[in-house]
């Protein structure tokens, strides 16, 4: 299958793209990074400068499209989300006119708002935040192209994404050097809870769900298992034989916090997490030490 991807060189992209030596891609990035594949090709350029790359991928034909892209993280700003507002609109216009049927669009849990517990993908949302309800706004307009047009929009919310290439601000990467560097992690709520699930799987579920010539709709990308923020650092001190920095209790109001029902996406392509979270956790300090 030919496929167009976006954000190929971003945390999950670079999981998927060696998982997808039987299709031939094409991708569009900023930065060009030598994946060192015979079945790609790469357009080095952004993707608001629509005209540098349109005719290329018209040429391309693809026959589905898996849209990671979404610039400017960690800014979730006004003036940021509109711009990318305008940057999916146009390009999921331009798909739909080239007849690319399969689009695959990264959504987010924070879609979700304030809800609490074991989400499902039929919940009603409690007051989004500013870039989840762009991206709420992105999926609606996308879904009414894809109906008028007879394309199959599948929109994956994804959860807590962890793993190796993650920001280096995120939990488990900031949790590791505070905790090389001898001190206590910092923990602004210790018992947030959230779900957790390894890029690995994630890059597999977006896989699965592209493949299938059938699938469309929203479905959660989850562990569908709640974790603790002060659970993920002690599974981290364990790791690292340094289980003294932790203390053993911590004085902090519980958090009920939200986590995905997978029932949907488990029985519509056979998908289930492989990596449990001491296994992914484990993966990723490795990558941190070879950095470091």
């Amino acid at each position: 299958m030919k496929i167009f991807l976006t954000g190929a060189t971003g945390f999950i992209g670079r999981q998927l793209v060696p998982l997808m030596e039987h299709h031939q891609l094409l991708l569009v990035g900023q930065h060009e990074e030598n994946f060192n594949k015979t079945n790609l090709k790469f357009i080095k350029s952004d993707l608001k400068n629509f005209d540098s790359w349109k005719e290329e991928v018209e040429e391309f034909s693809p026959e589905a499209c898996i849209h990671l892209a979404w610039s400017g993280l960690p800014d979730y700003s006004f003036s940021r989300c509109i711009e990318n507002f305008d940057i999916n609109i146009q390009l999921l216009d331009f798909l739909t006119h080239i007849e690319c049927k399969r689009v695959f669009i990264a959504g987010t849990c924070w879609e979700y708002g304030g809800l609490q517990g074991q989400t499902s993908e039929n919940a009603q949302a409690e007051a989004p935040n500013l870039f989840a309800s762009f991206k709420t706004a992105i999926r609606l307009v996308g879904r009414q192209l894809a109906i008028s047009r007879g394309i199959n929009l599948i929109w994956g919310r994804i959860f807590f994404v962890y793993g190796p290439g993650q920001r280096p601000t995120s939990l488990i990467p900031s949790c590791y050097q505070s905790l090389k560097d001898g001190e206590v992690p910092e923990l602004r709520n210790p018992n947030a809870v959230n779900d957790f699930i390894h890029v690995s799987d994630v890059a597999r579920a977006i896989l699965k769900l592209i493949e299938n010539p059938y699938v469309e709709g929203v479905f959660n990308i989850g562990s569908g298992k709640p974790r603790s923020v002060i659970d993920i650092c002690r599974i981290m001190t364990k790791k690292l034989n340094l289980e003294n920095l932790l203390p053993e209790s911590i004085d902090c109001p519980k958090d009920n916090g939200l986590w995905a029902d997978t029932s949907l996406i488990n029985e519509t392509i056979d998908w289930h997490p492989e990596l449990s979270i001491e296994t992914g956790i484990s993966e990723t300090i490795r990558s941190l030490e070879l950095k470091s």
